[in-house]
C-alpha cells in the first residue's frame, strides 16, 4: 500500500494504537490494548486494530495477540527513532551529540576564554537549546489517546 494512503488512514486513535504496539516486544491481545490505553470498549479497540490490519501494519500472531508486521515512518513517526521498545525523538540524539561536542571541546582546550572560543561555546549552547526544545516539542506531540 502506498505511504500516502497509509498517511491518510493512520490518524488519531489508530495512530496511537500503532505507536503503542511499536513499543511492545510480545504480541498483545485486543482487550489488553483496550485496558492499557484506556479505550472505552473492546469493540472500539478491535475496530482500530482491524484498520491497522487492513493497512498491513499489524497482524495477528499464532497466540492470538496483535503485533506490528510492518514498520512505517510517516507523519509524526518520522521524528522518532526506535531502540528496542523505546521510541525517542531523533532530536534527543542531536542534543546529546552537541553536549558531548561541547564537553569534549572544554576538556581539550580548557577554559581558555578567547573571543573565538566564547563564540564557539555560545554557538554550541544555542544548538543544544534548539535541539532540546525540538525534542520536547516532538515528544509532546507523540501519538497518544
Amino acid at each position: 500500500m502506498k505511504d500516502i494512503q497509509i498517511l491518510e488512514d493512520l490518524k488519531g486513535k489508530t495512530l496511537a494504537i500503532y505507536f503503542f504496539l511499536l513499543g511492545q516486544t510480545e504480541p498483545i491481545s485486543g482487550r489488553e490494548i483496550q485496558r492499557r490505553m484506556g479505550i472505552s470498549s473492546p469493540s472500539l479497540a478491535l475496530y482500530h486494530l482491524k484498520k491497522l490490519e487492513e493497512l498491513e501494519l499489524v497482524g495477528m500472531s499464532q497466540t492470538g495477540g496483535f503485533q506490528v508486521t510492518r514498520y512505517i515512518r510517516v507523519g509524526i513517526l518520522r521524528f522518532f527513532i526506535g531502540m528496542g521498545r523505546f521510541y525517542l525523538p531523533r532530536y534527543v540524539f542531536y542534543s546529546l551529540f552537541a553536549i558531548s561536542y561541547l564537553v569534549g571541546a572544554l576538556w581539550a582546550f580548557g577554559w581558555n576564554l578567547t573571543p573565538h572560543f566564547i563564540l564557539f561555546i555560545l554557538y554550541i549552547s544555542f544548538s543544544i537549546f534548539i535541539f532540546s526544545y525540538e525534542a520536547v516539542s516532538v515528544w509532546r506531540s507523540r501519538p497518544s489517546i
